[in-house]
C-alpha cells in the first residue's frame, strides 16, 4: 500500500494520534502495547489506520494489530483523542485486525487469527 497524499484533514489527525501515543511514559503501558506505525494509505484517504505491537514491541510471542478510523468533519485535535481514547481500552480492541505475529498470542488477548495468515 502507498501513502496518501498531504496535505490532508485525515494527515493532520493521523499526526497528532501519532504525536499523542509516541510520548514517554507510553500511553499504552497499561495494556502492555506499543504504537508500531499511524498512516493514511491511498487505498482508503479517510481513515487513520494505528499498528500495535501486543504485548510490548520487545516480547516474543507477539502480534500486530491494525485499527482503522474513520476521518469526520470534527476539529483534529477532537478526533485524535478519540482514536488515542478508542485505543487504550483493553484488549480485544474493537475492530483490530491481526496483521501477523503469533496465533497463539492473538488467541490470549482475544483476537481471531486471520485465515489470510494460515501457512
Amino acid at each position: 500500500m502507498a501513502l496518501a497524499e498531504r496535505p490532508s484533514l485525515a494527515w493532520d489527525v493521523a499526526d497528532l494520534v501519532h504525536q499523542q501515543l509516541l510520548i514517554v511514559p507510553n500511553p499504552l503501558a497499561a495494556w502492555n502495547s506499543d504504537t508500531f506505525w499511524v498512516s493514511v494509505w491511498d487505498s482508503d484517504p479517510g481513515q487513520v489506520l494505528v499498528s500495535l505491537h501486543v504485548p510490548r514491541e520487545s516480547a516474543d510471542p507477539f502480534i500486530q494489530l491494525k485499527i482503522g478510523f474513520a476521518v469526520t468533519e470534527e476539529s483534529p485535535e477532537f478526533q485524535a483523542e478519540r482514536i488515542v481514547a478508542a485505543v487504550r481500552r483493553p484488549h480485544p480492541l474493537n475492530g483490530a485486525v491481526v496483521l501477523g505475529g503469533y496465533r497463539e498470542c492473538a488467541e490470549a488477548f482475544g483476537y481471531v487469527w486471520p485465515s489470510s495468515l494460515e501457512e
